[in-house]
């Protein structure tokens, strides 16, 4: 693994709260805090190499933008920051894919997980839109909740994985929006079960160190013209804006 012991902080969907509180991970070691030495600007840094491994579902691919999506945004906005010479991108996202289905890409990818500097994962579109399929015509707040304790769960043991392999990588967890306040009308507090998947999720990265949850569920918010032609994608603006939001969230992570 490169060390870089003098570059940046600590570094990234679709979709969940009432004032329901979020599943709690109790058997996780509570986070430490501070940032980690090699993810820090000294006074006489020099440029380094970053390498990035980003992996999760079609918004890491990039789907709905023929550019490359954030992933693609966020590594042109590192390439502007001084403390960077050069970013290497490894992206493994796929279109479909649930959280379950994460182990089987880091089992094929274990080396650049290993020599990754910053690992970004969007997940959790999908697990709700299975739910949504599977129960088109029951769809309750109750049922999302219960799938949410279950989801948290399989993102523990993601995390925990991540981890095994690559103790000191920062790990940026995107968050879901709401791309469904017109599609689900039987369930008008879909915009409340995003939040409360969003802070579950959230939950469980606060007990691991050099882990970053980004919140992009605002963006979207009432924001159509931000969708691609799916309605469901976010189109070129809207990555935009996601990579904005995961890059000022890594600059105040470093400049604390």
């Amino acid at each position: 693994m490169k060390k870089w012991g003098i570059v940046l902080a600590r570094f990234l969907l679709c979709v969940g709260c009432l004032s329901t509180t979020a599943t709690k991970i109790t058997d996780i070691p509570q986070r430490q805090t501070g940032l980690p030495n090699r993810l820090t600007i000294a006074a006489d840094f020099v440029p380094k190499d970053l390498q990035i491994v980003a992996i999760g579902d079609s918004l890491t691919e990039g789907v709905g933008d023929v550019d490359g999506g954030y992933v693609a945004d966020v590594k042109e906005k590192l390439m502007q920051h001084k403390a960077v010479r050069s970013v290497t991108v490894t992206n493994l996202g796929k279109r479909g894919l649930r959280i379950s289905q994460l182990d089987e890409v880091i089992n094929e990818h274990q080396q650049p997980i290993k020599e990754a500097d910053m690992i970004f994962i969007t997940i959790g579109g999908n697990d709700v839109m299975k739910i949504v399929r599977s129960h088109l015509f029951d769809l309750t707040y109750s049922l999302f909740e219960q799938k949410q304790k279950t989801f948290a769960q399989k993102l523990n043991r993601l995390i925990k994985t991540l981890r095994s392999l690559n103790q000191e990588a920062t790990i940026v967890l995107v968050g879901l929006y709401n791309p469904f306040s017109n599609s689900l009308q039987t369930i008008p507090e879909i915009d409340e079960v995003i939040k409360m998947w969003n802070e579950g999720s959230k939950d469980v990265l606060s007990h691991y160190d050099h882990t970053m949850f980004v919140d992009v569920k605002d963006l979207f918010d009432d924001r159509d013209d931000l969708l691609s032609s799916d309605q469901f994608h976010p189109n070129e603006q809207g990555y935009a804006l996601i990579a904005t939001r995961v890059y000022q969230q890594l600059v105040r992570s470093m400049e604390r």
